[in-house]
Parts: C-alpha cells; structure tokens; sequence
C-alpha cells in the first residue's frame, strides 16, 4: 500500500446548516468528529482559517490516508457522524493530477457513489505507484 509521503490528503470542512460557525455546540459536534477521525483513522491534522466578515475561524480537518483500510474507516467515520444531525455538511478536497477536486456529503443523503469515488480514487493511486 501506500507509504506515508504517497497518502492521500482530504481537506476535510464540515458544516451546519442549523448551527452558526462559531456556536459552542457546532464546535462541540466538530471536536467531536475530529476526535473520531483520529482514533479511528490517524493521520489527522487540524488547522483553523479566518473567515472574511466572521469573527472566529473555520477549522480544516487534513487527513492522510494510506491505506485502504485508512479510506474505509474514514468513510465510515464521516457517514456516521453525518447521519446523526441530517443538518450536517462535510465538504472534502483532494488533488488528482495536479487538480483539486471536491466532494460534498450531506447528512440528508449521503451519497453511495461520492463516498465510492474516494475510495476508488485513493485504491487507484496506490494501485499505479512505481
């Protein structure tokens, strides 16, 4: 599988559409995912960014994932914490050959195929490493 400089990095923003950004009980339920993430995954880095007109910031979730076992337990991670407040948002970045794409989860349907893409997308990167 992958080594740790191959992994694959998400950008990982979660989201609310019930709770302001700087509402103790979002930040709760965001440390409360993170949390998740790094027990179950590892690999998690945090970093926070000032949001224009906002006080506070918006905290980022980077995860590196190398292994196919990292991608299912994350997507495992990010699904329940989504179906647990269908106001939840989870919106994840990548770069595939130098392009960044994005993938948006939300708790009202998450989708079989956005969560399938990150797991083919990270399986073929490992798959066609020298």
């Amino acid at each position: 599988m992958a080594s740790g400089e191959d992994a694959l990095l998400l950008t990982i923003r979660p989201g609310s559409e019930k709770y302001d950004h700087d509402d103790d009980r979002w930040l709760a339920q965001q440390v409360e995912l993170f949390s998740d993430l790094r027990r179950e995954v590892g690999g998690v880095r945090r970093e926070t960014a000032a949001l224009a007109g906002h006080k506070g910031a918006a905290e980022t979730v980077i995860l590196a994932l190398a292994s196919a076992g990292s991608i299912t337990a994350a997507v495992q991670c990010l699904r329940d914490w989504l179906t647990r407040d269908r106001t939840r948002v989870v919106e994840i970045s990548y770069t595939v050959d130098g392009r960044e794409e994005r993938i948006t989860l939300r708790g009202t349907y998450i989708d079989d195929a956005a969560t399938r893409q990150l797991t083919d997308i990270a399986l073929s990167r490992w798959r066609n490493e020298p």
